[in-house]
C-alpha cells in the first residue's frame, strides 16, 4: 500500500513542532541548576534527580566530561537553592560577591563561565572574586583571556577593570594601552572618554609618586608568609601533607567523641594536580586545594580488642562517618577507608586488615567489607554491609 505524501503546509507544521520541542529540551538541559549548601560550608551544584525525606540524589558534572550521581543525607544539608535561568544564576553569584563571600562567588562564576566563556559580566565577576582572595595574577589572566576570546565589541567596563589591575601591579604601559583601547571602542560615549582621561592622569600621578595607590594585601603578606612556613613541615607518619595531617586529626577527634582510645594511629594520603599543590604550598587558600583533590585514602590503626567489641552496625557507622566526612571535604574523590591493627609476627610488626569502606560505582553505594575470619562476632558470620 502506497501512502500519500503529506502536503507542504502539514510538513511545515510537523517540522516546526519538532524544532520547538528540541529547543525546549535543549533549554531545559542548560537552564536549571540546583545548589546544595552543606552544613560543613561546602556546596554541590547539579541537577536533583530524586528527593525524599531522608536523602537527595544529585547529578553532577565530572571534570573531563561525563556525569556522576551522588546520594546526600538530608541531615548534612543546610539548604537547597534553585536558579532557573542564566541571568538568575549570575545575580546569585553577584550577591555572593557583594557579601564578600569570595570563595563561593568564585565557584559560582566558574560554573557560569563554563556555559558562557565570552560573557564579560561573568568573567569580570570571577576576576573580582579572585582579587578578593588576593589571587591577583590569576584575576589578570582571567580578564586577559576575555581579550583572546572576544576580538570585537568588547566590554569597556571589563577593559577598564583590567587596566586598573595592571596599574596596581605597576604595569603602567599595559594599563594605559588597555584604557586607550577601551576608549577607542566607543568614541561617541562621552562618559567613557572622561573615565579613560581620568584614569590616564591617575597613571601619570602614580608613576611620578605624587599619588599612592591604596595598599592592599599581596601574595607576600605576613599571613601568607606564615602559611608558607607552616606548610613546609608536618608529621610524615600521619599524612603526605599538612592538610592530610590536620584533617586526619579532625576525623580522629570525631571518633574519640564516641569511641575513646579506639584509634591508635592514622595516615591520610591525598592526590591533587601539581599546580594546585604548588599554590597550596605557596600559601594559597586551603579550600581550593580541597576542592581539587582527586584521591583520598585513609588508613586507621585501631585497638583490635576495642574494635572487635563493636557490633557490626557500630563498625559500619564509623566507616560511613569517616567516608562521608572525607567526601564532603574532598568532593571530587571517592574516598577509601581502611581499618587495620598492628600485630607482631616473627619479631616484626605488620598490618592486620580488619575492614574497608569504598564506593561501588556499579551499585552506586558505599560498601563496607570485613575480610578476615578473626573479626567475626561470636556466633555471627563475616558479612558485607551495603549502605
Amino acid at each position: 500500500m502506497v501512502r500519500p505524501l503529506p502536503n507542504m503546509e502539514g510538513m511545515k507544521r510537523v517540522l516546526t513542532a519538532i524544532a520547538v520541542f528540541a529547543l525546549l529540551g535543549w533549554l531545559g538541559s542548560i537552564s536549571t541548576a540546583e545548589t546544595i549548601y552543606m552544613k560543613s560550608g561546602s556546596k554541590l551544584t547539579g541537577k536533583i534527580l530524586e528527593e525524599t525525606e531522608e536523602k537527595v540524589k544529585l547529578e553532577v558534572e565530572v571534570e573531563g566530561g561525563g556525569k556522576a550521581v551522588i546520594t546526600i543525607d538530608k541531615s548534612r544539608i543546610d539548604r537547597i537553592e534553585t536558579a532557573d535561568t542564566f541571568t538568575e544564576r549570575v545575580q546569585a553569584a553577584e550577591a555572593q560577591l557583594a557579601a564578600e563571600d569570595f570563595r563561593r562567588a568564585e565557584d559560582s562564576f566558574r560554573e557560569l563561565l563554563r556555559n558562557e566563556p565570552k560573557d564579560a559580566r561573568v568573567r569580570m565577576g570571577l576576576a573580582k572574586a579572585l582579587v578578593g582572595l588576593f589571587r591577583y595574577e590569576e584575576a589578570v589572566k582571567t580578564l586577559e583571556h576575555y581579550l583572546v576570546l572576544v576580538d570585537r565589541d568588547r566590554d569597556s567596563d571589563l577593559m577598564l577593570y583590567l587596566a586598573d589591575q595592571y596599574l596596581h601591579a605597576r604595569n603602567y604601559r599595559d594599563a594605559k594601552k588597555t584604557a586607550r583601547e577601551a576608549a577607542d571602542l566607543y568614541p561617541q560615549n562621552k562618559g567613557l572618554q572622561v573615565a579613560v582621561d581620568e584614569f590616564l592622569k591617575k597613571c601619570d600621578r602614580v608613576r611620578s609618586g605624587s599619588e599612592q595607590l591604596k595598599e592592599r594585601e599581596t601574595a607576600e603578606s605576613a599571613e601568607r608568609k606564615q602559611r608558607i612556613e607552616e606548610r613546609k613541615e608536618w608529621d610524615e607518619e600521619k599524612g603526605n601533607s599538612r592538610e592530610s595531617v590536620e584533617f586526619g586529626q579532625t576525623l580522629s577527634d570525631w571518633t574519640s567523641e564516641s569511641r575513646p582510645k579506639l584509634v591508635l594511629g592514622r595516615y591520610l594520603k591525598l592526590d591533587a594536580p601539581k599546580d594546585d599543590w604548588s599554590r597550596y604550598m605557596h600559601g594559597g587558600d586551603e579550600e581550593n586545594l580541597q576542592a581539587s583533590v582527586t584521591r583520598a585514602d585513609m588508613k586507621f590503626i585501631v585497638d583490635e580488642v576495642r574494635w572487635l567489641e563493636l557490633y557490626d552496625h557500630q563498625k559500619a557507622v564509623l566507616v560511613y562517618g569517616w567516608y562521608y566526612q572525607m567526601k564532603d571535604r574532598y568532593p571530587k574523590t571517592f574516598p577509601v577507608v581502611e581499618v587495620v591493627s598492628m600485630v607482631t609476627e616473627r619479631g616484626k610488626e605488620k598490618e592486620k586488615k580488619l575492614a574497608r569502606g569504598s564506593w561501588d560505582g556499579r551499585r552506586e553505594q558505599v560498601i563496607v567489607d570485613r575480610r578476615t575470619q578473626e573479626i567475626r562476632e561470636p556466633g555471627r558470620p563475616t558479612r558485607r554491609i551495603i549502605k
